[in-house]
This record gives structure tokens, C-alpha cells and sequence, in this order.
């Protein structure tokens, strides 16, 4: 199925968290660019073999077919089936989205997809310690407020991709402009191993930075981003030179403070029909989150707001979809018009997986303003066809490496925090083997980067499997983590203890209470066991060939935030000490 085809689809278009709320954006070219590059052919039945269910956060998009103005397209649906995955180098156009990261590394992934539904990550838009460091980023004090790399926009402007984000430090006083450090990186090759450079970096006092080029104007490239709201609100813009990183038009100017709802923030800029229009979030990104839109003649404005605001938004409060902005619009080949937006399933209590993508259709006509679907629905029918999308999910995360040219090549979904130490993991004859920090870092640190590899939960329902081999050394402990930030986590951790081994739950969250009896288990390997559920995850380890429950947590401590839940293995204990060997390592959801 081509883009130009859409009759019906499922949300959340794009699941798991998709970190923060900024934009995800896409470009289109031809597949017989992509194929004068060798390492694209390359990288492309590379991302085939590995791709795993995408996780994300969608935002802007940007569609580009040959011979056509620049026009709005979308992200949708991702899937871990190769055979769904094989068109993307088949199709006459190709989408590229790309999501947030926070504090994980390799940063800022990127997937490409055909018909906007089903969705394969080609790579990382950060993979080198030079582009950008974590190592100051974290979570402020008392907050859920993470740190690390905001809100990415990607553009395709004259045979070259750039990438837009902020890399956020929030521990900085509000009004200290270094606060926010933004950046521009570029490529011709996506598909490329390591294509991105190391990015050039330009003053703006916020974050949501966005680009737009503006075709009525000599080409002129402008910034657009969001005043952080605790200093001054609204939107500001400024005229960018992309091989410095000068602004060419002084100071970034405010051109629209929103429709007088809180926290006006991820701006994009479109020009239609002799307008430019300004699509922003407001309300936060909670309860009350929702798009609004405005419009002018000139880029700078003045900007009037459209009566009908605001134009995306929860349909009431009782509905399965809350938090309903940060949204961006576009058409597809086929002429139809939608919006991508964040939002939470459940969205009050219950939501580990965090801000997650839906796809909501609506209408623009010529001259008039756009106007979307009010209520957002799991299955978004078009026509009484069904969306050919795999709800089932299975993955062997260990067969999912690859040994090529004396190199591992990791799957592009697993993450680590900040700045990893590459020491400390190595995959070797389909095994991952994992050594203890060597500054000591653990999952309880505000900074630092433990020995922790995950991937993120898509579903509601899931399994995780690990079969881990522990040293004698009693002060090593490994386990998996249920993990949402250093201080909301729920972990399942097995030791050594008078040569026997035992499994138990250790929780971290501010409000955490013992929800099972069973804290401790004696297990007889190193075989563990989470399952997620709506409202909790059951712990098990295994004696004599069984599954033994060890403990529970509840869903909603490791609910809310700017980002959602991650689940892998760990190992925490002194530098120096003997490796822990990942043998096995499932993922599965129904």
C-alpha cells in the first residue's frame, strides 16, 4: 500500500514513549537517489534485518517528491516483521522521521517508511561522544523535568538532510540562556553508518527549535522556537546562516505569544495559498495540552489566531486518548490531510509508556483553515478497510546484532544514558557480555552512565525475558529494570548470597508501596521474567524448571514525566569485577 491510498489505521500510530514534547519530522525523495549510494544499498538491508518494533515520539513533517514544492508529511506505524519492512527500498518516495532521545544514547533514531504505516529504523542521528555530550543532563530536583536532547526536526533542502534539536540542561537556572544548547546537524546519506556531522551550534534562549526555508523569499532559512515560559512566553524566530550558526537578523524576534492558553511552545511554519500559518502546542503537555494555529502574509507576522481554536485537542475527558498536542499537519501524496500528534493512553495514572503518536485526519481547504477529527480513536477509519499492521510482537534482541569489517554493529533501538562506557558491554558469539561501571555509577545516580542496556515498552501487555550468568563474586548484582528515571523504577535483581542465589524486587519511586508478600525468592539460575500489565509488572525468577513470582510493582510509579518506560538488563558492583553474560534476552507483547 502506497501513501496515496490511506483508508484506515491504528493508534497510537507510533508506540512506546516518544520522549518530550516536540516534533517529529519527515522528508521524501526518490528511491533512485537513494540507490546511487553503495552504503545506502547497504545500510538498507542492514536496517532490514534489525529493525525492531520503533518506539518514538512524532512531531513535524516534511514531505519532498521530485519535481513538487516542499509539503507536510507525516510518521505513522512501525514494525519488526522484515517482510513489512522490504518496501522502503522498493517505493518511488521514501519518508524519514525522526524522534527525541533525552538521555539516551545512540541519540535522536531514524526511520524511514513508504505508506506512513509501517515504519523501519535506518539509524541515529548521534553515535559519536563529539556531536554532543549527556554528561551534565538529568532530571531537575523534584521534578519528572528530564534533560538531554528535546524535540528534533528533520529537513531535505537541496540534497542534504538536517536535523534540528535542543540538548537541555534543567539543573541551570531558568534564566541562564546555556541552559538550552542547540544544534544543527547534517547529512546526504542517512542510510550511511555514523552519516551525521558532528553539527554546528546556534544561540537561541529556549528550545523546540524548528526550520523552515522559505521558497517565496530567496530560499532564506528561519529558526522558530519556544521562549521558556517561566522567563517570557511565546514564539520567537530569527533568520539562520547554516554554515556558522549566525543569526542574520539579530536578536530572535517574538512573532506570536499563542491564543493566551499557558506555555505556547514547538512552533512550525508552513506556507499555503499566500499564507504563512503557525501551528504551536499550549496548555502544557498534560490534561489540558492542545494545538492551536495562526496565520499571516508575512513571515514575521502579524499573526491572527483561527476562530476555531484550539484545532486539536482531547475530546472529553473520559476518552481512551488524553494529552492531545504537540502536533504538526501535512498532505500526502494522495491528497489527504492529517495531523500527528502526542498523546497518552489512559493518561492519568496508568501510562509507563509515556507520550506516544497518534494520526488524526481532517481537512484544508484552499485559503480556508485546516480542521481535524474531534475524537481520536484506536482504529481511525477512513474506509471499512483494515490496516494491515501486526499487533503481535516477538523479538530475540541477541540475534539482532551484527559482526561486519572487525566491527559489532549494535541494533539501533537499544539505548544506554548519557555518555555509555564502551568498555563495559561487548557482544561476542551471541552473547552480551556486561561489566559493573567502572566509576561506580548505578541506576540510583542523578549523573553517570551504569552498565544498563534497553529498549523501550511498546505495548501495554508484555513480557520480558533475560537469562543472565552471575560470577561468584558476591558484590556484583545484575537483574532487569522497569525503568522510567533514576528515581521511579521498578528492578528485578538476582545476587549471590552464602553461594546461593537469590532474586528480588528493589523499587524506587516516591510513593512506592509493597505490593507482594513475596519479596525474596531462592532461585536456582539466572533465568528472569517481567510481564507488564495496564496497572502493574509481575517479577518472577525460576527454581526446578518453574517460574516463581518474586514481587510485583504498580504501573503508575513508573507513570509520568516527559518520557516512558525502558526495560534490560543491568549490572551494578565494583570496577574491576568479573562480567555478567546476557545468554538470552526476549521481548514480546500481544
Amino acid at each position: 500500500m502506497s501513501d496515496s491510498q490511506i483508508k484506515s489505521f491504528r493508534n497510537p500510530i507510533i508506540p512506546g514513549f516518544h520522549p518530550d514534547p516536540s516534533r517529529t519530522a519527515l522528508s521524501c525523495r526518490e528511491d533512485s537517489e537513494l540507490e546511487k549510494s553503495t552504503a545506502s544499498k547497504q545500510a538498507i538491508a542492514y536496517a532490514v534485518r534489525v529493525s525492531p518494533v520503533l518506539y518514538p515520539r512524532a512531531l513535524s513533517i516534511l514531505s519532498r517528491q521530485r519535481g513538487a514544492r516542499f509539503q507536510l508529511g507525516a510518521p505513522i506505524h512501525l514494525c519488526d516483521k522484515p517482510e513489512n519492512l522490504t518496501p522502503c527500498i522498493r517505493v518511488d518516495g521514501v519518508y524519514y522521521l525522526v524522534t527525541s532521545s533525552f538521555l539516551y544514547t545512540p541519540g535522536i533514531p531514524v526511520y524511514t517508511s513508504k505508506d506512513l504505516i509501517h515504519w523501519t529504523q535506518i539509524g541515529n542521528v548521534i553515535t559519536r561522544p563529539g556531536q554532543v555530550s549527556l554528561a551534565k543532563c538529568t532530571i531537575r530536583q523534584g521534578t519528572k523535568n528530564c534533560g538531554g536532547i528535546w524535540a528534533p526536526t528533520i529537513r531535505y533542502h537541496k540534497g542534504t538532510f538536517h536535523v534540528v534539536a535542543t540538548c537541555v540542561f534543567p539543573d541551570k537556572e531558568f534564566a541562564d540562556h546555556t541552559r538550552w544548547q542547540n544544534y544543527v546537524w547534517s547529512t546526504e546519506d542517512p542510510y550511511a553508518l555514523d552519516a551525521w556531522s558532528d553539527g554546528i551550534s546556534f544561540y537561541f534562549p529556549g528550545y523546540d527549535t524548528s526550520l523552515f526555508w522559505d521558497e517565496e523569499d530567496g530560499d532564506k532559512l528561519y529558526v522558530q522556537g519556544s521562549l521558556y515560559w517561566r522567563v517570557k512566553e511565546g514564539i520567537a524566530q530569527f533568520q539562520l546562516d547554516l554554515q556558522t550558526g549566525a543569526s542574520l537578523s539579530g536578536e530572535p524576534k517574538p512573532i506570536w505569544s499563542g491564543t493566551g492558553r499557558p506555555i505556547p511552545e514547538a512552533p512550525h511554519m508552513y506556507h499555503k495559498d499566500g499564507w504563512y500559518y503557525l501551528l504551536v502546542a499550549e496548555g502544557g503537555t498534560e490534561l489540558d495540552h492542545c494545538a492551536t494555529i495562526a496565520r499571516s502574509r508575512s513571515v514575521w507576522g502579524p499573526f491572527e489566531e483561527c476562530p476555531g481554536n484550539p484545532i486539536i485537542h482531547a475530546a472529553s475527558p473520559d476518552a481512551y486518548f488524553q494529552t492531545i498536542g504537540h502536533a504538526d499537519i501535512f498532505q500526502t501524496g494522495g491528497g489527504q490531510w492529517f495531523a500527528v500528534a502526542l498523546a497518552t493512553r489512559d493518561g492519568r495514572v496508568n501510562f509507563p509508556m509515556g507520550r506516544e503518536t497518534v494520526l488524526i485526519p481532517g481537512q484544508w481547504e484552499t485559503g480556508a483553515w485546516p480542521v481535524f477529527q474531534a475524537r481520536v480513536e484506536t482504529i481511525m477509519r477512513i474506509s471499512d478497510e483494515l490496516p494491515d499492521v501486526p499487533t503481535r510482537i516477538e523479538e530475540n534482541i541477541l540475534s539482532n546484532f551484527i559482526f561486519r569489517d572487525s566491527k559489532t554493529i549494535w541494533p539501533h533501538n537499544l539505548l544506554r544514558l548519557r555518555n555509555p562506557e564502551l568498555r563495559a558491554y561487548e557482544y561476542v558469539d551471541g552473547v552480551l557480555c556486561l561489566w559493573a561501571s567502572s566509576q561506580g555509577d548505578t541506576l540510583d545516580g542523578r549523573f553517570g552512565s551504569p552498565t544498563f542496556v534497553a529498549r523501550r515498552q511498546t505495548g501495554i501487555e508484555c513480557r520480558t525475558e533475560v537469562e543472565m550468568e552471575l560470577p561468584r563474586n558476591e558484590e556484583i548484582v545484575a537483574g532487569v529494570s522497569v525503568y522510567l528515571d533514576f528515581e521511579s523504577r521498578i528492578d528485578l535483581v538476582l545476587s549471590r548470597r552464602c553461594g546461593e542465589l537469590e532474586a528480588h524486587v528493589r523499587q524506587r519511586a516516591p510513593a512506592a508501596v509493597a505490593s507482594s508478600d513475596a519479596s525474596m525468592a531462592i532461585v536456582d539460575c539466572g533465568a528472569l521474567r517481567v510481564i507488564g500489565f495496564k496497572d502493574r509488572y509481575e517479577l518472577f525468577g525460576q527454581r526446578g524448571g518453574a517460574w516463581v513470582l518474586v514481587g510485583t510493582g504498580l504501573a503508575r510509579d513508573v507513570s509520568g514525566g516527559f518520557t516512558g518506560v525502558v526495560i534490560g538488563p543491568f549490572v551494578e558492583g565494583p570496577a574491576g569485577s568479573d562480567k555478567v553474560v546476557v545468554k538470552k534476552w526476549r521481548y514480546a507483547e500481544e
